[in-house]
């Protein structure tokens, strides 16, 4: 994979974006995701993973073949003023959201209809990210385990656990939505039903975080269920 450095302001780890080319005043166009790698305390540098744009397919347009250099715009944290709340129950969503006036709030039945065409009622991470992208949404929230858990929604880097003891009566699956059935494909992950709501979202948190002391230690220092993912954790 490639990168870049940037020169700018400290930013969070995981943070996503995009470089952008500008042509001329007029044109500009993306050519690379970019996702924030590390941050240089000393000299203040940035550094970005880059990897192919690829938000805008489109088999019947051309595409350009552009590679990164000096001179090119990064773009990031696009997208954090959206954001897609995965609760439990629809008195959670609302409590979440409601609080939170910052951000405009993609409702979860958008997710669940785009899931159904997909055929996957068990959401995949590819799943998520790819909606965020239809819906220009930078910032995920998954309620599990009485937490919060904010990720920026293309890197699924973990970016803030937030305790949240909310009561609960049950949980809805795969998520809380007003659609009454998400369609099942006949085969391939993420085609048969999400059986527990809490257990999988943890897993995919944690294997998209296996470096995050902070989850580790929220996992660890948590009386649940789940301690048994501390063994997916590469801390040094």
């Amino acid at each position: 994979m490639a990168s870049a450095t940037i020169n700018t302001a400290k930013i969070e780890n995981g943070v996503s974006g995009f470089i952008v080319r500008h042509f001329n005043d007029e044109h500009s166009a993306i050519i690379a995701n970019a996702v924030v790698k590390n941050y240089n305390e000393h000299n203040k540098t940035l550094t970005l993973s880059l990897s192919k744009y690829t938000g805008l397919r489109n088999n019947s347009l051309p595409s350009g073949a552009w590679e990164p250099r000096v001179g090119d715009e990064a773009v990031l944290a696009f997208g954090y003023n959206r954001a897609l709340l995965i609760a439990p129950q629809e008195s959670i969503w609302y409590k979440i959201s409601s609080s939170v006036n910052a951000l405009e709030w993609v409702h979860p039945d958008t997710l669940a209809t785009y899931l159904s065409y997909l055929g996957h009622p068990t959401p995949l991470k590819d799943d998520i990210s790819g909606f965020c992208t239809v819906v220009n949404a930078g910032l995920l929230y998954i309620y599990a385990q009485n937490a919060l858990f904010t990720l920026d929604c293309q890197s699924f880097a973990l970016l803030q656990i937030t305790p949240a003891p909310y009561d609960r009566t049950g949980s809805e699956l795969p998520f809380y939505s007003r659609v009454e059935e998400i369609r099942e494909a006949w085969w391939g992950e993420g085609s048969n039903p999400l059986e527990t709501y809490d257990p999988y979202y943890m897993e995919l948190i944690v294997e998209n975080n296996t470096a995050s002391k902070k989850l580790y230690e929220y996992i660890k220092n948590n009386d649940s269920n789940i301690t048994h993912l501390l063994e997916e954790f590469e801390i040094n």
